[in-house]
């Protein structure tokens, strides 16, 4: 009998090796003034790309600005609800009203811009349907919406709010995956270059 209290034990303790809660007292959905600065991966087929990213949203628009390696080969976007501009590198300027088509006509890329406005937060959009999964402590873990896939593999605790740091997206034959360094809920301390 004494032989099989260790394995079972041991098999007990395991199981209750989950990740520990966040403490939040607050939800990213608080917010509407955030700012996060990050590196972005995309693939799509064969090709692939790497940028550094910084993301700046306040209650009545958002500013993007994605460069690559050594500055390279990037551009902004800034978007508001009566539409969206996209710099490319050059300085060379266009507009729309959709910031998913702008970006994917401009640059080839297939990033949902406006869907990433609320999962990066670890937020579905509103009013649109969704498939949610949540982990053991109750965070996000996978979400489907809008065609997309995304699945949250690292949270961190910012003013008293659980918002990711480390996130995969998919569709189709794109994958976006994000590393997230640095939070900032609330205004902005500093205005983005």
């Amino acid at each position: 009998m004494k032989r099989f209290v260790g394995p079972l034990l041991i098999l007990l303790l395991a199981g209750c090796a989950t990740t520990a809660p966040l403490k939040t007292s607050r939800s990213p959905a608080d917010f509407s003034d955030w700012q996060l600065n990050g590196r972005i991966a995309l693939t799509h087929g064969d090709e692939g790309w790497h940028a550094s990213l910084l993301w700046q949203e306040q209650a009545d628009g958002y500013q993007l600005k994605v460069s690559g390696p050594l500055g390279q080969g990037g551009f902004q976007i800034a978007g508001d609800e009566h539409g969206v501009v996209l710099v490319d590198a050059s300085g060379q300027s266009s507009y729309a009203q959709d910031g998913d088509a702008l970006l994917l006509q401009v640059t080839g890329w297939r990033l949902p811009v406006v869907g990433l406005r609320y999962w990066i937060r670890g937020l579905p959009v509103p009013n649109v349907e969704a498939i949610e999964v949540y982990d053991a402590v109750g965070q996000l873990s996978r979400l489907e919406q809008s065609g997309w896939v995304i699945n949250y593999q690292k949270y961190k605790l910012v003013e008293g709010a659980a918002v990711p740091s480390k996130m995969q997206l998919a569709r189709n034959d794109v994958a976006v995956r994000l590393v997230i360094s640095e939070w900032q809920l609330g205004p902005p301390k500093t205005v983005a270059p």
